[in-house]
């Protein structure tokens, strides 16, 4: 039998190091961390969601990830990010996918002519 070796690349981010992926690409660490809760909040995910991504321990402890939220990387917990979401007063937006059925529903039968009335102002 043929043993595959795969070799996992984790990157340890600085300050100066850009992210490297999503809308966030282009941008240094340290200027995701400047920003005030968005910033943060995607980098926190980023550690605990990403299994080939760390930081320094400067930023893993202004991010607020002490000894007792640590990962062994490479790998991830989802339950210890929601964890620490939760211990330290972030709050989660949940996310519904009924937001299509909402206007299926508020679909009233409108005409054409109804709205140009309304376009010209009857």
């Amino acid at each position: 039998m043929k043993q595959s070796s795969k070799t996992i690349l984790l990157r340890t981010l600085t300050r100066k190091s850009k992210l490297g992926f999503g809308k966030l690409r282009d941008v240094t660490i340290q200027h995701i961390l400047d920003e005030k809760y968005y910033g943060k909040l995607s980098l926190i995910s980023a550690y605990f969601k990403l299994t080939t991504i760390n930081f320094t321990d400067d930023i893993l402890e202004e991010l607020g990830i002490t000894a007792k939220y640590r990962i062994e990387k490479p790998s991830s917990n989802k339950n210890l990010y929601y964890k620490f979401l939760k211990e330290n007063g972030y709050k989660r937006k949940l996310r519904t996918r009924d937001g299509a059925n909402k206007m299926m529903k508020l679909n009233l039968g409108v005409s054409k002519s109804l709205l140009q009335g309304k376009n010209h102002g009857r």
